[in-house]
């Protein structure tokens, strides 16, 4: 029993804390492969170490206590069945008792001499030896206190390894590292809201139109929709991998208090409390049936025999207690050492298991590296592709601008050197671009509007009156708009000419010369947009009106004219309608010619349909269908819609675009612009009421009797960039 008690003793203290070779270091190792994680994986934190000792002490004590009582019942047990028997075979004069009885006076005087003088000695060796056998009780139930609280630890510890090996590979897609998928999350979405932040004004040009309301509301539903299952995808993934990694131990599988302490120990006091009335109820049974002999036995024998038969009582139950603890303690030795093997197989386990796991951690980790760095280097890619492709690009032919053209007189240097573009337009007649752009504005972000439609429809005088109002500075103060000189005489000092012409000579506007493609004038933009102000060079071309009406398609300056990013196409509300309506009709084929497109199929650009001169409405009279002035009506329909004339908002110009719609129905009528121009543009088209010389003195032809007062003149213009995708409406 001492070695028992020792064995018991060497191995808590190994457990412990002693010199161990194999046990400890595999412990370790299956701690720290279990808090390991893959790539940035981290484990939820465990909690503080759980202590055993008391769980393992209670046990302990509960234990004792039950094999004591078990003990003494079946002590009691076998006595009281043992007496009724003996005395039926040997009957009552063959006991000891009965002998003394019959025995003669002398016999039995020597025999209580004999036992009065033999029973103190006895009673104090007997007391001395149930007293050491009590130590030692406390001894072994000392050592096999930490034996058990060992064997819970290692339990406890082999049941987390079990449960990690449950899990599998699915752990693996478990959020219990927040850092981690916070990371791959964040990574990606820093790359798509680089992407739409470089291509916001593409999506904003396609998004644009009719369906531009609509549209921000699906992206906003999808959005959100995208962004619930992502997180349900994420949720199910990381159910799944807990379900996978639960794990139920068998029943009696692992020595975990949760699965034997807590319940037996519950129930060990309340066994012990039972078995102890088990006891007392054989002990009256089994003093019913010996009273008759426990009476001649107190009469014959000394009074302190029945202490020395109780005391050897005792130390039996004590030496029978004493085996039975050893074996259970050795029980507890063999399950600790079968633990240990255990706990070296589940560690060898789980650092296989993690370290796949480490694997796919890494794998996902390194592809989403990979993912965003090549996103990242691509968007970088066509950002510069972009550019050159700008830098390479003459803005008036389109063609490559070749490579070593410089300025013309040698001297410019730097953002001032000009470059010329020398491709050859028309082959048969010999003419060349020769557009000058300085370097400055070479690689800057352009758009190109051409101003189309009859001869006489107002677009130089509109041209020139916007040309003089945005020097002045009449443009909304949330945008910015500078003029750019152009690198040649051909360029914007023509329309300084023309606008001395109105303002100070107060002639109209001559014809424009259509004999190549006119140089465009050329203003720097600035937006308003809140996710990042952008600035690019509007090109805008003031095309004769013989190039809308009577030249095909086949001419490179037709051609050149469809290749824009957006139309102003001028109606004039003093012709009639059917010249107007062909030059439009003629308008929309040629560009599905130019763009490839089948009948059905919309286009992707913007048309602002410029109705000019609409002061000079006052000298004509239009009834309504239901009786009245149209155009009076229009007037005042128009004061109301802004009785400033200077505000600048989509909500007006729409409603300025349905008064106008009005307007033509009656002025035109017959002529269906607006089924024409929805089936062929889908919403991405609008009426713009505006006169280069005023509202005041309508009716009034000659320019020298007109006070110079433009009405309407940069809407259309800031509609166009509008729609390109940049933000110029509050």
């Amino acid at each position: 029993m001492g070695s028992a008690a020792h064995r018991a003793s060497g191995v808590a203290f190994v457990i412990r804390g002693g010199p161990s070779e194999k046990v400890v270091p595999w412990v370790f190792a299956a701690i720290l492969c279990t808090a390991a994680k893959a790539v940035a994986r981290e484990a939820a934190p465990a909690g503080p170490a759980t202590d055993f000792g008391p769980v393992a002490a209670q046990y302990v004590e509960g234990f004792i206590q039950r094999l004591r009582a078990e003990v003494r019942a079946e002590g009691l047990s076998r006595g009281a069945g043992s007496s009724p028997s003996s005395e039926q075979k040997t009957g009552r004069g063959e006991s000891l008792p009965g002998r003394l009885a019959s025995a003669s006076p002398e016999v039995q005087q020597a025999a209580f001499a004999i036992l009065a003088a033999q029973a103190e000695p006895l009673e104090h060796d007997l007391r001395k030896a149930a007293a050491d056998l009590e130590q030692k009780l406390g001894e072994m139930a000392a050592a096999w206190t930490p034996v058990r609280a060992a064997l819970y630890e290692r339990g406890a510890l082999l049941g987390r390894l079990r449960r990690d090996q449950a899990g599998g590979l699915v752990v693996a897609w478990s959020l219990d590292d927040h850092w981690f998928w916070a990371s791959l999350l964040l990574a990606w979405a820093a790359l798509g809201a680089c992407a739409i932040h470089a291509s916001r004004h593409a999506l904003r040009r396609r998004w644009g139109g009719r369906l531009s309301r609509a549209a921000r509301r699906a992206l906003a539903v999808g959005g959100f929709v995208l962004a619930a299952c992502l997180a349900a995808g994420l949720g199910f993934l990381d159910r799944w991998a807990g379900s996978q990694s639960h794990w139920e131990p068998p029943p009696d599988s692992l020595p975990l208090p949760a699965n034997d302490s807590a319940k037996r120990i519950d129930l060990d006091l309340p066994g012990a409390a039972a078995a102890d009335a088990s006891v007392e109820l054989s002990q009256a049974t089994a003093a019913n049936r010996s009273a008759r002999v426990v009476a001649d036995a107190k009469r014959l024998l000394p009074a302190n025999a029945t202490q020395l038969r109780g005391r050897a009582l005792e130390v039996a139950e004590r030496l029978e207690t004493l085996d039975r603890l050893s074996r259970a303690i050795q029980a507890d030795l063999d399950r600790l050492n079968q633990l240990q093997g255990e706990l070296r197989e589940a560690s060898a386990a789980v650092v296989r298991l993690e370290s796949r796991r480490k694997a796919i951690r890494g794998l996902l980790g390194a592809v989403s590296l990979v993912g965003v760095g090549a996103g990242a280097w691509f968007l970088r890619r066509e950002a510069r592709r972009s550019r050159d492709r700008l830098g390479t690009t003459c803005p008036l032919c389109l063609g490559p601008i070749q490579p070593g053209t410089a300025s013309r007189n040698g001297r410019a240097d730097g953002a001032a050197r000009m470059i010329r573009c020398d491709n050859l337009l028309d082959p048969g007649k010999g003419i060349r671009c020769n557009f000058a752009i300085r370097e400055a504005y070479r690689t800057m972000p352009r758009l190109c509007f051409p101003t189309l439609g009859v001869p006489r429809a107002g677009k130089t005088h509109w041209l020139a009156m916007t040309y003089w109002q945005l020097n002045r500075g009449g443009y909304p103060r949330w945008i910015r708009m500078e003029r750019v000189r152009p690198a040649q005489i051909a360029g914007g000092e023509d329309f300084d000419r023309v606008v001395q012409q109105i303002l100070i000579s107060r002639l109209g506007t001559s014809a424009t010369q259509g004999a190549r493609i006119p140089h465009p004038l050329v203003f720097q933009f600035a937006d308003c947009d809140p996710w990042g102000r952008s600035s690019l060079l509007v090109n805008i071309f003031d095309y004769s009106g013989e190039l809308t009406g009577t030249v095909s398609v086949d001419d490179y300056r037709r051609r050149r004219a469809m290749e824009a990013d957006g139309y102003l196409f001028f109606l004039d509300p003093t012709l009639p309608a059917e010249p107007q309506a062909k030059a439009l009709a003629d308008f929309r084929e040629d560009l599905r010619l130019m763009k490839a497109l089948s009948g059905c199929r919309p286009f992707w650009l913007p048309l602002a349909l410029c109705v000019s001169k609409i002061d000079l409405l006052a000298g004509q009279s239009y009834a309504m269908p239901g009786g009245g002035d149209a155009v009076a009506r229009f007037y005042e329909e128009l004061a109301r819609i802004d009785p400033t004339g200077e505000s600048m908002t989509l909500d007006v110009l729409r409603a300025r675009s349905r008064l106008t719609a009005e307007l033509s129905a009656t002025i035109w009528p017959g002529w269906q612009i607006e089924p024409m121009l929805e089936d062929a543009f889908r919403g991405r088209w609008m009426f713009f009421p505006l006169t280069p010389v005023g509202l005041d003195g309508r009716g009034e032809t000659d320019l020298s009797l007109r006070t110079i007062a433009p009405f309407g003149l940069v809407e259309p213009l800031a509609w166009l960039l509008h729609m390109n995708g940049y933000s110029v409406f509050p």
